[in-house]
């Protein structure tokens, strides 16, 4: 099931699937070497034309302290981050999407522009 975010009005706003490395939906670790790199991606897109941001959160073992890194578009839904492996031990990661109204609305202010 993806993972969503609603709005006041009910409308699922920021939809997160298919996010890869997984193995067996979760249930089992991925892999890495200390020194290799973790390249997560994610499919995420929104309802409508609205700009949406995303980010990789991370963290190692399972203390509080999570990093982020921010999600760059691939082109198509598709989205992509990365983070280090600087240490033996297992991490846990997430990806988090949301619409950003600032975005959005300098994108509608500057198609409207007129030349």
């Amino acid at each position: 099931m993806p993972a969503t975010a609603h709005n006041e009005d009910g409308r699922n706003r920021a939809v997160i699937e298919r996010v890869r490395p997984c193995v067996d939906a979760g249930r089992f670790p991925i892999k890495r070497t200390v020194g290799g790199t973790v390249i997560v991606e994610a499919d995420i897109f929104t309802d409508g034309h609205d700009k949406i941001c995303a980010m990789l959160r991370y963290a190692r073992g399972d203390g509080p302290d999570w990093q982020e890194a921010r999600m760059t578009p691939l082109g198509n839904d598709r989205w992509r981050a990365a983070f280090a492996v600087e240490a033996l031990g297992a991490y846990r990661y997430t990806v988090a999407a949301w619409v950003d109204r600032f975005l959005s609305w300098a994108g509608e202010l500057e198609r409207r522009e007129d030349p």
